[in-house]
């Protein structure tokens, strides 16, 4: 489903003018929106990115992404086959006060947003005195869409079809709402709910085949329950 396709999916659920305008923007902002609100859900496995970049000799602060982070996992130097601990600020500036220690990177602090790109600053320690390729393991956030966006499918703009129906409901209940209608509004909030109970499922899925220890009823043979006492020999 294109962006497109889903504005008017929500004008006609909502019983506007799929030819206005100004229906067409609003009902794209609500997508929009309610893209936004369903990242913080549930680790969806479709976000999670991975990138590198190259450090610069007597560089260093970097913009790994071009975009919007919501998480950072790791930071590894493949040159030297080391893992970047990620610290605080003031653990950062501990470190190395007046920032003159230079090397390869063992340390990594995330320095908030540039102020003229928006993208996220990263500071590495030591200041790289060499070229190294630095992997990053990150979960991205879904760009605010415009009317440019709308011939492009969902699944391109960052969200796959398990949950283009959530989007859609949960866009329609906003509108609704706005117009008054709450009756319709609470209808698609159900639709919603449900839709978003199958994402969940489906993302569970997408994370391995793991197991967490059961619960202290659980039945499974396999399992190894974890109690409370204390057993000594």
């Amino acid at each position: 489903m294109t962006l497109g396709e889903a504005i008017t999916l929500v004008l006609q659920r909502t019983g506007l003018s799929i030819t206005v305008t100004a229906n067409k923007n609003q009902a794209r902002t609500y997508l929009s929106l309610s893209a936004s609100e369903h990242l913080p859900l549930v680790p969806w496995w479709f976000l999670d990115r991975t990138t590198t970049f190259a450090t610069v000799a007597a560089t260093r602060s970097y913009q790994p992404i071009s975009g919007q982070v919501t998480a950072w996992w790791s930071f590894v130097d493949e040159t030297n086959d080391r893992p970047l601990e990620i610290v605080g600020p003031d653990a950062y500036d501990l470190l190395d006060p007046d920032r003159t220690r230079d090397g390869s990177a063992y340390k990594v602090h995330i320095a908030g947003l540039d102020a003229t790109t928006g993208y996220p600053v990263v500071d590495l320690w030591y200041t790289p005195d060499s070229v190294a390729t630095i992997r990053v393991r990150y979960r991205m956030d879904i760009n605010v869409w415009s009317s440019t966006d709308d011939t492009s499918d969902l699944t391109v703009l960052g969200l796959p079809r398990i949950l283009h129906s959530a989007l859609l409901y949960d866009a329609s209940a906003k509108y609704m709402e706005e117009n008054g209608d709450d009756t319709g509004s609470d209808r698609e909030r159900q639709n919603h709910n449900r839709a978003v109970r199958a994402a969940k499922r489906q993302n569970l899925l997408m994370q391995g085949n793991r197991s967490d220890p059961p619960n202290g009823n659980n039945n499974d043979p396999f399992g190894i329950l974890l109690g409370t006492s204390l057993v000594t020999g």
